[in-house]
């Protein structure tokens, strides 16, 4: 039995977990465990022993993820490390092919969970596992996998971390609240203290990331504390609106041995207005906004030499700029004009989650300031205000989707997520030194 290969709170969950999927049918089992806290490594410990309990006599295992690569692949991997040893010692030699490990009579197959994937005709008869259960769609989950155990009674196991509260992964767990069965729980959470008693290291990375995303921010709670965040809600936390609030007066030009970026959001279709977002570079990461420049209606490709003035005026080493659709002509008259120093960004969905992610962990952590409200002009109330009514929905796969409620504008909020990005590609500086 491989259960000394497995740290001591993943023999904690190891133990009940192999029982249950040994003796129980019919039901699914939720594991909650912290990101890089060895889940994988405890799903894979799982599977080797399935398959050395069922060598003999066989049988079938069906591991799931949201991806084959890396994701399916990862856990294939980890469990052919974990099988080959353990499979030594009990004189059966494993069989690699494919997506399919083999061990004796028994075999696991790796399949993605995605909705392109081809996954008709497999059955699950010892077990089913679903790896980052929360972004796989639940509707496809329960046609497409959840029958390949209906003829045999295998017991599926689904973990993962939470996400929006309603994700496959948090129903199968409010189904399995305070259930036991033959004195064997259904649901079971390893906290990252947990973790962090056993690997001391781990608990200093908790503190890091708490430190650089901020207490508060959805993917921080989500993936360490294992809370759920709301489907729908503000993208800033209350205290994030709090940090964001800085005490540097606006300027009007740059100050010596200072270091400036931009970002530029192009006006789309409708009322909405080209703003420009200009930021000073400080010690620890740390962003502070010093400038807004905003223009309404006009021909956009007609605003290029007015930015490419401002650049000048300001000495941007980069200005970041949606190029999407409408600001595709604008951002090309300006890399005329900036080269180098210009960084188009095309706002596909994972880019802007990306972009939404960052200024999330900037404000959430004190990176990210506005000037002082005393020393702001009352055009700087809707900049103000985008940031309290901006809303945020979590889809899966970790996609973080951002937009301002119907009839308002969100033109600042992307300014500032684009000067984020400007400062975050921006080249150390570099420092002269003598032979």
């Amino acid at each position: 039995m491989p259960v000394p290969l497995l740290r001591p709170y993943q023999r904690r969950v190891f133990l009940p977990l192999l029982r249950g999927l040994l003796t129980i049918r019919h039901e699914q089992f939720t594991l909650l465990m912290p990101r890089q806290s060895g889940k994988n490594q405890l799903a894979a410990t799982l599977v080797t022993a399935l398959l050395l309990a069922h060598a003999r006599r066989g049988g079938s295992i069906v591991v799931c993820a949201p991806t084959f690569r890396p994701q399916a692949a990862i856990s294939l991997e980890r469990t052919l490390a974990v099988l080959e040893p353990a499979a030594r010692r009990a004189r059966i030699a494993p069989l690699y092919e494919d997506h399919r490990i083999r061990c004796g009579n028994a075999e696991a197959v790796f399949l993605s969970a995605s909705g392109q994937a081809q996954v008709a005709g497999h059955t699950a008869s010892i077990a089913l596992f679903a790896d980052e259960a929360q972004d796989i769609d639940a509707d496809w989950f329960d046609r497409q996998f959840r029958p390949m155990a209906a003829s045999t009674g295998a017991p599926a196991l689904l973990f993962g971390t939470p996400w929006d509260g309603h994700s496959l992964l948090e129903r199968a767990i409010a189904a399995n609240a305070g259930r036991t069965i033959a004195g064997i729980p259904l649901h079971h959470t390893v906290t990252w203290q947990e973790v962090a008693r056993d690997v001391p290291i781990y608990g200093h990375y908790i503190e890091r990331e708490r430190q650089r995303l901020g207490a508060q921010n959805p993917l921080f709670l989500s993936q360490y504390e294992l809370v759920a965040a709301r489907q729908v809600s503000r993208l800033f936390s209350q205290s994030a609106l709090e940090q964001l609030e800085g005490s540097h007066p606006l300027l009007r030009a740059p100050r010596a041995g200072e270091r400036y970026v931009g970002g530029l959001d192009p006006a789309g279709s409708g009322p909405d207005a080209t703003v420009l977002a200009i930021g000073r570079r400080m010690p620890g990461r740390r962003l502070e906004i010093v400038a807004f420049e905003r223009w309404h209606g006009g021909d956009l490709a007609a605003f290029a030499p007015r930015v490419a003035a401002i650049a000048a005026h300001w000495g941007l080493e980069r200005l970041a700029i949606d190029a999407t659709g409408l600001g595709q002509p604008l951002a090309a008259l300006l890399g005329e004009q900036l080269g180098r120093r210009l960084e188009p960004v095309t706002f596909t969905v994972h880019e802007k989650s990306a972009l939404g992610w960052e200024l999330v962990a900037a404000a959430e952590s004190g990176r990210l300031a506005i000037p002082a409200r005393g020393e702001a002009p009352a055009e700087w109330l809707e900049c103000r205000e985008q940031l309290e009514i901006c809303q945020r929905e979590l889809r899966h796969g970790g996609i973080l989707h951002w937009s301002a409620p119907p009839g308002r504008h969100d033109d600042y909020i992307a300014a500032l997520a684009l000067c984020l990005r400007a400062a975050a590609t921006l080249p150390q500086e570099r420092i002269a030194r003598g032979r």
